[in-house]
């Protein structure tokens, strides 16, 4: 019994430390949105450019709540939409 209880506890923190380790750099990653959309302004109407970011910092936010999806995916799907409407 003794065993099983160690071998659960190992698993867990094993499973704790992968979590840890994958966790998004959320600030790293809406600082380089902002600069990959920061060639686009001119580009944009301002109604497009403030959903675009609006849409950015919900993504950094949800990423700040722990949520898990792609965080790149997101943002350059809200470039990609911006730009090419």
């Amino acid at each position: 019994m003794t065993k099983l209880f160690a071998a659960l506890a190992i698993a867990l923190l094993a499973t704790a430390a992968r979590a840890l380790a994958a966790k998004t750099d959320c600030d790293a990653g809406f600082k380089s949105q902002m600069s990959k959309m920061s060639i686009y302004v001119d580009k944009m109407s301002g109604y497009d450019l403030a959903d675009a970011v609006r849409k950015s910092l919900d993504a950094y936010n949800s990423c700040k709540a722990g949520d898990d999806f792609s965080l790149h995916g997101v943002w350059d799907q809200i470039i990609a939409v911006a730009v090419f409407r």
